[in-house]
């Protein structure tokens, strides 16, 4: 029975030494070691493996169709080798990731998963950055931040989906709409993804509308709202947050869904990164 245990990538890498010289010395001379020392590591690895890799005479050393074989598997096990260590490096390297979230993140159920990945990476420190979704692109651009997930309008194709999220509309229920009338609209100020597609969904249905609150803040927006300024659109997530108590959905159009994604501003993200991605898709599969 052949000893699987056995392989040592020391003596893969002896092996690919003699495979793309030929030539024993010259194989020892470029592994820094004896040529005896290439010996016995081919001698090893064929005996852990239970074939013949090369044919040797006192002249020239060529492959068998085996060491031929053995080639490209054993540069995949070393690259994927040297890969594992890469990734530690960056893990261990990475001590901060600085991530910036649209408001209404924190009143979803990201916080307590954002608990779990700092515990789980406590060598990482997670540092929170809120805005709107065009702000923190923005902040993005500077280098003020890392990596943020925030709010992408239908139709746009920029930033890795984490999930899709209906929009809902807002109201105090002791409040009344006339859709024959203007509806009062309580909104983030120009450049909203949700701001946008409340004025585009009302005026696609021909009902009239005008602005009765603006704020960059969605806890003014909701306080607004239970003050009774009027409604506002919103992710349907917010239907489980205690702030949004005692807001209802009132009888108006439907609202085409919204994605939100993750961004950086790096042509890929990074192990960390990913790892906090990879999660919060899992955590909110839409």
């Amino acid at each position: 029975m052949l000893d699987k245990s056995n392989l040592d990538l020391q003596h893969l890498r002896s092996f690919l030494a003699v495979a793309e010289t030929l030539h024993f010395t010259s194989a020892a001379h470029r592994r820094g070691v004896s040529q005896s020392t290439i010996s016995l590591h081919i001698s090893r690895l064929e005996e852990a493996l239970g074939i013949s890799l090369l044919s040797r005479s006192t002249k020239v050393v060529e492959l068998t169709s085996s060491g031929h074989a053995l080639i490209r598997l054993a540069q995949d096990a070393l690259q994927s080798h040297d890969r594992i260590f890469q990734l530690s490096e960056k893990l261990e390297t990475q001590t901060q990731i600085r991530l910036g979230l649209t408001e209404d993140l924190i009143l979803s159920d990201l916080p307590l998963l954002l608990r779990n990945f700092r515990k789980q990476n406590n060598k990482t420190q997670v540092s929170l950055i809120t805005g709107l979704s065009h702000q923190l692109r923005d902040r993005l651009a500077t280098g003020d931040i890392d990596l943020m997930f925030g709010m992408q309008a239908p139709h746009e194709t920029h930033g890795t989906l984490l999930w899709q999220e209906t929009l809902k509309w807002y109201m105090h229920p002791e409040e009344t709409l006339n859709k024959e009338k203007s509806i009062p609209l309580v909104v983030f100020p120009e450049g909203s993804v949700t701001r946008r597609i409340a004025l585009e969904t009302l005026n696609r249905h021909k009902i009239r509308w005008h602005i009765a609150f603006c704020s960059d803040s969605l806890s003014a927006l909701l306080g607004a709202v239970k003050a009774g300024y009027g409604c506002t659109l919103q992710p349907g997530f917010l239907q489980r947050s205690a702030l949004a108590s005692p807001i209802v959905m009132p009888d108006l159009p439907e609202a085409l869904p919204v994605g939100f994604v993750a961004l950086n501003n790096k042509q890929e993200f990074s192990s960390l990164e990913n790892m906090l991605i990879q999660a919060t898709k899992d955590a909110f599969p839409g």
